[in-house]
């Protein structure tokens, strides 16, 4: 009788334990209202320098901690609270508040990024525009500056007595002892220069910010200067406030006039600058450094992206050499992989036999040997060991669509994994002296994690962190990897969710999410974050999301990637398109219903996709899409498509406002009105053309958004809005006419 009574407790018991251990699926509230599946993760990681050290922020409640922690013992030292600091320095300064950052480059102001001083003990950073100093023992902090204007890109020289930074487009640099600044470059007032800080164009699409460098010794600074007088300016208004503002950008497009860069040497007293001979003004100087013979040495790279040459030059007298060129018929991929040895020798990295591979070259630039090969590429160069025998490097070796970690000594050639024996896309941050390396990485299926790594024998010390915790109370659709096979045998590598609950004998609607531009891939093996879960939350509502990696994405060689040169939109179309085609044969797609979605190049896609196969779409939302490669900017643009006077009908070809007339499914546009990418200018002209066309379509504009929407103040809303459309569009029947 007691075994009975035992059961029926048993059974009345186990549902109300499954009820509350009922996991949880993602929704728009919990993902942009909640931000619950919004995983924690220490951010801002640094080394410090001597490598014994890495310096971190983590969130604790409402507030983030600053923590400084010994790599060897995993010890860690809490230094001071974001909040703590902020009120030090507001009781030193009264009227403490942000002050507008001016207009010489906004951008680039908000990714300041702090300095560690060289001896390890000092965070120099920037708050209410003015540089602090945030001592590392103690946690006080104390301003260094406190005029009218903002500094920015804070830099120490390499004995740390000495801290450069940018003040309204010139160069200045402090005593650290006395707190004495020094002025020394001089813009005389002109608006359109600027010194040591990058033209928008330069960051946006060269990966350029700060542009000044400490010479070895600390007492020269090498930067670059950009006059941006011949660039066309972009009117970006904010008419949403009762006095509207103007915003003027200096935006080159397309096959108009760039900014003139010039590179120069001052010394710490200031006065004129030696110039360096770079040659033509119609080209792009997108790198630049010190040899360690104290040499100025930086790459030149002309204005149609086809040859890359590394020169070094004399800071005494200007005059420059070349030591190497890099040439393509395509375009030339811009990477930060220039690591020079002690002994003048470097490393470079070059696609020229069609895929990113590491070379050596002698000091005087004669070439000593390829370090690596084969089909697969090189992700990026970290740096040397302390005795300059091993390169450490990311590489797609083992799968293209997996980043792993690998040492090569330079001499014998032999190549050796690091850390754990996982899949995945792994990233590095080496150590000073190269003695350990921070290995952050993640799958499909694992939230980020960082682990300590030995790099003498690549074994995991230990595991730094790991976010993802919170995970095991939800119940996620899993990311399916796959590939399908496109017309000539292409191989293309996909990514499926399926729905809720899926069962192959009925009949499923599926979004086409399309991004497609050179250097992405989407298809990539990591964790996807809020991306994934919008694909989630889509899913949870039926409706199956597919993606594609067409041709001219990264990660599988140089041909597959320039195959687009000067047709954007034609090869991604085909590729897509055949995707579609592939769906529609799938027993459990429902081919008459097929959206299509994708933001800045991927709402490129969709317009491109929507209006070229009209037949294969019933839904499309593009969001911040370009639609005519002539109002895009000219770095990225002439990289691809060269001028639009050289190739007027590739042009022409990739122009979604050239087909608006074949519009025929539910279109959606979004676009942010103070977008400084891809300007609201794309999405109006193509408004006046479907509109002169006669074609129907919704609109929704985001004022005072720029152009990432789906993380902006209106990302809910703007999530909703999807969410709304594809229900009305593939959820509910429409009858044929």
């Amino acid at each position: 009788m007691r075994f009975l009574v035992l059961i029926v407790s048993l059974l009345v018991s186990f549902p109300l334990v499954a009820a509350e251990r009922a996991l949880k699926r993602p929704t728009l509230e919990t993902l942009f209202g909640e931000g619950a599946l919004a995983l924690e993760s220490p951010s801002g990681m640094m080394w410090v320098p001597g490598g014994d050290e890495i310096l971190y922020r983590a969130t604790e409640g409402d507030d983030e901690i600053l923590w400084l922690e010994d790599v060897a013992v995993g010890a860690r030292r809490r230094v001071v609270s974001w909040s703590e600091m902020t009120e030090a320095l507001k009781e030193q300064r009264p009227n403490f508040r942000r002050r507008s950052l001016g207009d010489v480059n906004a951008a680039s102001y908000s990714r300041l990024k702090p300095s560690v001083s060289p001896d390890g003990l000092t965070l120099v950073g920037s708050s209410a525009g003015d540089l602090f100093r945030l001592d590392l023992d103690t946690g006080a902090a104390r301003f260094l500056t406190g005029d009218a204007e903002s500094e920015f890109y804070p830099t120490f020289n390499s004995d740390g007595s000495r801290l450069a930074f940018v003040r309204l487009g010139d160069l200045y640099w402090m005593d650290v002892a006395t707190g004495v600044v020094h002025r020394v470059t001089d813009r005389q007032n002109r608006d359109t220069i600027t010194h040591g800080v990058a033209a928008w164009v330069y960051e946006e699409e060269l990966g350029l910010e700060r542009s000044f460098w400490w010479s070895p010794d600390g007492t020269k600074l090498a930067f670059l200067q950009f006059d941006s007088a011949g660039v066309d300016i972009v009117p970006i208004a904010d008419i949403s406030m009762p006095v509207p503002g103007l915003e003027r950008q200096r935006y080159p497009k397309a096959g108009r006039p760039n900014p003139v860069a010039r590179l120069g040497v001052v010394g710490i007293g200031g006065g004129d600058p030696v110039w360096i001979d770079v040659g033509d003004k119609d080209q792009y100087l997108p790198r630049a450094g010190w040899t360690p013979a104290g040499e100025v040495w930086f790459q030149r790279l002309n204005r149609d992206q086809t040859i890359v040459e590394l020169l070094v030059a004399d800071p005494g007298t200007g005059s420059s050499r070349v030591l190497m060129v890099d040439r393509d018929d395509a375009w030339v991929n811009i990477g930060d992989d220039l690591h020079f040895l002690s002994d003048g020798r470097f490393l470079w990295t070059s696609e020229r036999d069609g895929w990113n591979h590491i070379y050596l070259y002698a000091a005087d630039g004669t070439l000593e040997k390829q370090l690596t090969n084969g089909q697969w590429q090189v992700g990026g160069v970290a740096g040397l060991d302390e005795s300059q025998s091993t390169v450490f490097f990311s590489a797609n070796l083992e799968d293209l669509r997996q980043w792993h970690l690998y040492a090569l000594d330079i001499q014998a050639g032999k190549r050796r994994r690091l850390g754990r024996d996982v899949g995945g896309n792994h990233r590095l941050r080496l150590a000073p002296a190269g003695r350990h390396l921070i290995d952050t990485w993640s799958s499909l299926d694992t939230p980020p994690r960082a682990d300590l790594v030995e790099t003498a024998d690549g074994t995991v010390v230990r595991e730094l962190w790991r976010s993802g915790a919170e995970l095991k109370d939800w119940d996620l659709l899993p990311v399916e990897a796959g590939v399908i096979t496109i017309e000539d045998g292409i191989e293309l590598h996909t990514q499926l969710i399926r729905p809720r609950d899926f069962d192959p004998a009925k009949k499923y609607p599926v979004l086409l999410y399309v991004y497609g531009g050179p250097h992405s891939q989407l298809t990539a093996d990591r964790w996807g974050g809020s991306i994934h879960h919008t694909y989630r939350v889509f899913a949870e509502r039926g409706i199956a999301v597919f993606l594609v990696d067409n041709r001219g994405t990264w990660g599988r060689g140089h041909a597959f990637e320039t195959a687009v040169h000067r047709r954007l939109g034609q090869l991604e179309v085909a590729d897509q398109l055949a995707a579609a085609r592939w769906l529609k044969e799938q027993p459990w797609v429902d081919g008459d219903r097929l959206a299509v979605y994708g933001g800045s190049y991927g709402g490129y896609l969709t317009l491109m996709l929507m209006l070229k196969a009209p037949e294969m779409f019933r839904a499309g939302i593009a969001y911040a899409p370009v639609t005519d490669w002539r109002l895009y900017d000219s770095a990225y643009t002439e990289r691809y498509m060269d001028t639009p006077e050289d190739n007027p009908e590739g042009y022409d070809e990739g122009a979604p406002l050239a087909f608006a007339d074949q519009l025929e499914g539910s279109l959606l546009i979004v676009h942010g009105s103070r977008d400084n990418n891809v300007h609201l200018q794309n999405t109006l002209q193509m408004v006046a053309a479907l509109a002169g066309a006669d074609k129907d379509f919704d609109l929704m504009i985001y004022p005072r958004t720029r152009h990432g929407v789906r993380r902006g103040q209106f990302a809910m809303h703007f999530h909703r809005l999807k969410v709304d459309f594809l229900k009305r569009t593939l959820l509910t029947r429409q009858e044929p006419g």
